[in-house]
Parts: structure tokens; sequence; C-alpha cells
């Protein structure tokens, strides 16, 4: 049997970070050998995650440097911004790169308009692929850095492309997205405090102020001009979404409902689901059915979960996703990546029923 493939973890604290220690210690291919954390700097991994207790039990937060130095492949769960330079290190000492920030899903000129700086590294940008493996499965293989997608883009992503493919999308399309409290991390925060958040939801950052709605625009408008294989870098015809995501009081879980009105008049709901099911065709990590997806279908699954229906009453297309936003969403799609570009089997060390009930 062939040497496990060294692997390190930076944000091993955070959530994103649990979900991959969970992924990579059954996967038969990799073996964690370093995992990174300010906060549990010296530590075990099981003063941080209880319910890893005793699977790394070597295994202490080191700092950036030692986890790098240590890896062949690094997996970046560290915030936007301060990981574009950590991502530079790596690959200068030679190491490839799975970076589940965002900084490097989008261009120059995109990252600078929607994350209000210029970015650190541009000079890297060309080198990564967007981690999105259903579209771009091809151009992954081999490749020394990835760009993971953003939970939220991800979900909508998935609903939206098909009908793009097809010349279902009408001028523009709307995505309405539910989403778990975990999507905004670990750290402490007043309106995700439990009596604040208990029987509520709420809307946050509408229709052109998320940072996700530039990864769902940028997706459709390529599958709309190449199909379904893409190149992260190839140019695309604009597409607007008005994406809004909105919290609700569940853990995990994302639902993404995508609507667009179209002049085709024919469709009924069995054919827009037959253009799920013709899309993703042998994508063993989606699933597509005539019920509609749900939350709790998914949740502890990295897989997708889709439908799609026709409203002949307002001509609306309607595609709907189910993921969990720490699997298919986060951690399952990074091990996915990171499977297909090391010519790993694709689920090897992922999970593909979920947890009921």
């Amino acid at each position: 049997m062939a040497t496990p493939l060294r692997v390190g973890v930076l944000g091993a604290s955070g959530y994103g970070g649990a979900g991959l220690l969970e992924r990579l210690a059954r996967h038969p291919h990799a073996q964690v050998v370093a995992v990174g954390s300010r906060q549990y700097a010296g530590q075990g991994v099981d003063a941080c995650w209880p319910h890893l207790a005793g699977l790394f039990p070597d295994l202490v937060f080191t700092g950036e440097d030692e986890v790098i130095a240590a890896s062949d492949v690094v997996f970046c769960a560290t915030p936007h911004g301060a990981t574009a330079p950590i991502v530079k290190r790596a690959l200068d000492a030679g190491r490839s790169v799975v970076d589940l920030s965002a900084d490097f899903r989008l261009s120059a000129a995109s990252y600078a308009e929607w994350y209000g700086a210029e970015h650190p590294h541009p000079e890297l940008i060309s080198e990564a692929v967007y981690g999105l493996v259903e579209l771009h499965r091809d151009e992954l293989v081999a490749r020394r850095l990835i760009a993971s997608p953003g939970c939220n883009a991800t979900a909508a992503s998935l609903a939206l492309a098909p009908l793009a493919a097809a010349g279902l999308l009408g001028p523009t399309a709307v995505a309405n997205v539910i989403t778990g409290v975990s999507g905004a991390g670990r750290a402490a925060s007043g309106p995700l405090h439990f009596p604040e958040m208990d029987g509520n939801a709420r809307a946050y950052k509408p229709s052109g102020t998320h940072r996700h709605t530039a990864e769902i625009e940028a997706t459709v408008g390529r599958v709309r001009k190449g199909g379904k294989r893409l190149a992260t870098h190839a140019p695309f015809e604009p597409y607007t979404v008005s994406f809004t995501p909105h919290i609700v009081p569940m853990t995990r879980g994302i639902l993404a409902t995508c609507a667009t009105r179209v002049k085709e008049t024919e469709l009924t709901d069995e054919t827009v689901v037959q253009v799920l099911l013709d899309y993703y065709a042998g994508d063993p990590l989606v699933h597509v059915q005539e019920e509609l997806p749900q939350t709790k279908a998914v949740s502890g699954s990295d897989r997708a979960v889709l439908s799609a229906r026709f409203d002949p009453r307002s001509g609306h297309v309607l595609a709907f996703c189910a993921i969990d936003n720490l699997g298919k969403g986060a951690a399952g799609q990074a091990v996915q990546a990171f499977n297909v570009a090391q010519g790993f089997p694709e689920t090897a060390g992922l999970r593909l029923e979920g947890v009921w009930p």
C-alpha cells in the first residue's frame, strides 16, 4: 500500500477545521501530521474537539510555519485576507494548498470590489482552480492551489448551473437561501446568542451585498457561456443574481430556492427535473430526486440533494438544493477537490449518508 500523503490543517480549531479532521481521520490515502491553531497552541486535539478524542493522540496544535514544514498538502480553514500570505509561503515551500477562505475564489478586481481591499497576492490567482468539483473536475487534476467555494455559493450555483446550461435562465435569477447558525463560525456573537437566535429567523446582507453573490454570478455566467466543463479563469458574460441569505435556528444545513422567469411555456415539473438529472449524471455527490429536498436529509453528509419545479401560472422555473454547510458546503467539498487533484477516489474519506433524525 502506498505511503499516505502528509496533510496539515490550519485553522483546525474552527468548524471548518473540525470537519476536515473528521474526514481526513478516515481517509485511506492521507494522514494528518500537523494541526494549527493560535488559540489552542501547545494543546492536543482533544482539548478543542471532544468528539475527536483519541483519534489524533500524537498531535499538538502548532503555528503556521510548523504545519507547512511537516506537510505535503496544507488545508487552510483560516480567515480571508489573512490566508493569502499563508498560501504564498506554502507554495514557495513546494506544498499544495486547499484554501477554504475566499482569497482565491475571485479575480483580483472582483476581490477588491467585494472584500474592500486589494488582493495580497494577485500573482497567484491564475494558479487557483475553483473547487466546485461538479463543474471543474477535469481542471482540478494535479493542480496545486484549490479555491474551495463558499457554502451559500455552492448551493445556489448547483441549483442554477443546469438551468444555465439548458438555456432556461431568464434575464435575472433570484436565490433565497436559508442557512444554519454554524455557517457564521465558532466565535461568540450577540445575534447568534441562543436566547436571541432560538425561535428566530432573519435575512441578512440582502440583494447584492453578500460576498457569495460574486461567486454565484461568475459560476452561472461561465456555465451560460461554456456548458458544464468550465475553466476557472475563462471569460464569461455577466449574469445578475439577486441573492439573499436567511439565518434560521438550526445548527447546520443550507436550503437554496432559486427562481428565474422563462419564456418557455411547454415545461413541466418532470422536464425540469430531467434537466437536473441529465446535467449531474455520474456525479457521485449530487442526488437529483422528484421530492423537494430538505436539510435534515443531508445533515452530516457530503452530498447535495436537488429538485426542480415549473410554475406555469407565473412562468418561473424553481430549482432547489439542500446541503450541509459544513459538509458539501465546506470540509467535504474541500476533501472532494483534494481527492480529484491527487488522483484519489473522489469520495475517499467522505460520507454519503445523512444523519436521521
